[in-house]
């Protein structure tokens, strides 16, 4: 079947994302609900392990990235079969890496709990997530690059469709697993982290539906010249991933001194994400579709349209951050109170917003700028300019 590329707006690509990161806002908050109220130690290892886990994350996406930049721009060229065959091999690598990343994981979790003053009364928790997670690894490499595929095809409402019916799925199937509720046993962390794996196996056989129906394609056979194209990929993926790589290792160590204060330090942490995850999953929606029309322009030759978009998408976006960044300090209370009542944790994560008022925007214009370069192929500057600012200041 033969599916006619359509180049589509900014609205139309990321109004289903945006809604998909409506929906994924809300489950995080609820996530974290759930676990502070069954046991405030299981939410304590959960933060503390995803943590450790966003590195693997980070590195499983790593042909995602490339994959972005080189199907907009051949869609924008309108050279909608090359765009399809990269698609191919960023999947099938994906996954090919997501199962080195699980070994690496599966061999190396007590030194990396270790690594990460890890306290003692969480510490089997916390190995017990990171396993189980670790074999999910395997299939977040291959959801990555289909988002990414959707994404650069503009068709974004399956993502929302599908990630709507996924999410709501995980709540009820972790807190059945949690508490046992509705005749299922309970299984504590085992729950929290099953339910991952569950739900992530089932979002990979629903995505190699509509890549299927949507972008008529297919993985059935080996891409041609396979290992020139990873490498091809790798080469405008590597600069980003190591920028967000060397970003979450300094995450590390800061939770390194985190965790050596205790738990309720920790969790201080966890809840003061939750909120302000809020806005970067929202600012991330809004870059990726930003990132998307900037390489349509960018395989068009349509240089100053593309340096009039970016400009533009970051100065918006970057002043929605600081008054949504604002509105959530002025009401943190109510919607903290649902998750912790501990005084001590609600006024540590008062000031923590407080910062984030000038942080966030700042963070926000940096993102889409950055990937509007990406979707350029100017990713190197950029990318030595944060590790340098990461390193030398933070």
């Amino acid at each position: 079947m033969s599916k006619d590329f359509e180049r589509k707006s900014l609205f139309r690509i990321t109004y289903p994302l945006f809604l998909y990161a409506m929906v994924t806002v809300a489950v995080t908050f609820a996530d974290t609900a759930i676990l502070s109220n069954y046991d405030e130690n299981l939410t304590a290892a959960v933060s503390l392990a995803n943590q450790i886990l966003g590195v693997a994350y980070d590195l499983s996406a790593l042909l995602s990235v490339g994959a972005l930049v080189l199907i907009s721009q051949y869609l924008g060229r309108d050279e909608v079969d090359r765009a399809r065959d990269i698609a191919k091999v960023a999947l099938l690598g994906g996954m090919a890496l997501g199962l080195l990343i699980t070994g690496g994981l599966v061999l190396g979790a007590r030194s990396f709990a270790g690594w990460v003053n890890t306290p003692a009364e969480i510490l089997p928790d916390v190995l017990i997530y990171i396993y189980i997670i670790a074999t999910a690894l395997v299939f977040h490499g291959f959801i990555m690059s289909a988002q990414v595929t959707l994404t650069g095809f503009g068709r974004t409402l399956p993502i929302l469709t599908i990630g709507v019916v996924a999410n709501f799925v995980y709540l009820g199937l972790e807190y059945a697993l949690i508490y046992g509720a509705w005749g299922m046993p309970e299984m504590g962390v085992y729950g929290a982290a099953l339910s991952t794996v569950i739900v992530r196996g089932g979002t990979l056989v629903l995505l190699l539906v509509v890549l299927w129906r949507v972008c008529d394609l297919s993985l059935a056979g080996w891409p041609v010249n396979f290992r020139s194209q990873v490498v091809r990929i790798l080469k405008i993926s590597y600069p980003s991933v190591a920028e967000t790589l060397a970003y979450n290792l300094y995450q590390l160590a800061v939770v390194s001194m985190i965790a050596a204060l205790g738990v309720s330090a920790v969790l201080t942490r966890s809840y003061a994400l939750t909120l302000t995850q809020i806005l970067i999953i929202i600012t991330f929606v809004i870059s990726h579709g930003n990132q998307v029309l900037v390489g349509y322009d960018k395989g068009a030759g349509e240089n100053e349209a593309a340096l009039r978009r970016g400009q533009r998408t970051a100065l918006i976006t970057g002043a929605f951050a600081m008054g949504a960044t604002m509105l959530f300090y002025l009401i943190h209370e109510p919607l903290l109170g649902i998750l912790t009542q501990d005084p001590e944790i609600l006024s540590s994560i008062a000031a923590i917003l407080l910062l984030q008022v000038f942080v966030m925007p700042l963070r926000t214009v940096n993102l889409i700028l950055f990937n509007s370069l990406k979707a350029c192929g100017d990713v190197n500057r950029p990318v030595i300019a944060s590790l340098l600012l990461t390193f030398g200041i933070a």
